[in-house]
């Protein structure tokens, strides 16, 4: 049995419930859905949070319809799921809460006499460092952007090297291509660099491993993505011997060791020469910038870049993002 948010889930059952979460200010409550699949067999609990900023919603969808397809019989241990962790943001299809303007992926572990998005992150990490013995984070790109699923691990200071073995093990067993680990104990080369109240930093502070995964673009349910992020679910599970069977790996994975934003020095339109999992030579063209009527100009690359994701929004001014990229690589 386990005891969730005050919920009592025996072994074999499957759960969904909602807990309130706050209030607003014409008196509706705020609620939190909660997924719970309790296994017939012992194991650890894998806690799935999704929708941390209200428009990424392809890992929360892979989530939701997987809890519902795995068999509680065959199952060692507990899947939790809290699929809509930010319902402010979600409401208003934005990545930040319209109440009081905080990203949640900075709040935790949260604040119980805070604004309502602190609140909301101690609510749910009060249960998650409670009961979690492993945890997915899951993300997308923002809605400008386009990107294949990637996934992002984290080395912190003071984390233990059990810690830190677990979380790259949950990581390749996601088994996308692209994956990234970024070192926090120096440069990381990371915009806009904003680490403090990160879920999953924050899980494994108190040790419990955790990765992200980032799946697809923000605004949409992209089957595609829901499908790849299912998949990837279902092998962290194998890993940590919660399903039974081998995990199923991809061709080639690529690590990604450092990675940096490319910005536009220039307003207008641009046009896309390069895609995600792109491999780029220095000097080649990423993009062709024009502004109505004018000659295209070329963005070449400064560098050899690998692409983590590009811009699909072809409207930008200086300093706009127009591509995320890896530059430093190897196949992992």
């Amino acid at each position: 049995m386990i005891r969730v948010f005050n919920h009592e889930i025996k072994e074999g059952e499957r759960a969904y419930f909602t807990v309130p979460a706050g209030e607003l200010a014409h008196k509706a409550v705020v609620q939190l859905p909660v997924i719970v699949v309790a296994g017939k067999k012992e194991g650890p609990v894998l806690w799935i949070n999704g929708t941390v900023h209200g428009d990424e919603l392809n890992g929360s969808y892979a989530a939701w319809e997987l809890s519902g397809e795995i068999d509680p019989e065959q199952l060692s241990g507990t899947l939790v799921v809290t699929p809509i962790c930010n319902p402010i943001a979600f409401e208003c299809r934005n990545k930040i809460s319209a109440i009081d303007n905080m990203d949640m992926d900075t709040a935790f572990p949260g604040d119980p006499e805070g604004m309502m998005t602190q609140r909301i992150a101690h609510l749910i990490y009060r249960e998650i460092k409670a009961n979690a013995g492993a945890v997915i984070s899951f993300h997308t790109m923002a809605t400008p952007y386009r990107a294949d699923p990637y996934s992002v691990r984290k080395i912190i200071p003071g984390v233990s090297d059990s810690v830190n073995e677990v979380s790259e093990g949950m990581q390749r067993a996601f088994g996308v291509v692209t994956n990234c680990v970024v070192d926090l104990r120096g440069d990381t080369n990371e915009l806009p660099g904003v680490t403090n109240g990160a879920l999953d930093i924050t899980c494994m502070k108190d040790g419990i491993p955790a990765f992200m995964g980032e799946m697809g673009q923000g605004g949409k349910v992209e089957t595609e993505y829901v499908e790849a992020a299912k998949k990837g679910i279902l092998n962290v599970m194998r890993y940590l011997k919660m399903l039974d069977g081998p995990v199923e790996k991809p061709g080639r994975q690529v690590l990604i060791t450092k990675r940096r934003f490319l910005r536009s020095d220039k307003g207008g339109m641009i046009r896309m020469n390069v895609k995600s999992g792109d491999e780029v030579k220095a000097g080649e063209s990423l993009l062709n910038l024009h502004y109505y009527g004018d000659e295209m100009e070329s963005y070449p690359a400064r560098t050899d870049c690998y692409v983590i994701g590009v811009r699909e929004n072809p409207v930008v001014s200086t300093g706009d993002r127009v591509a995320f990229v890896g530059t430093e690589w190897r196949t992992w």
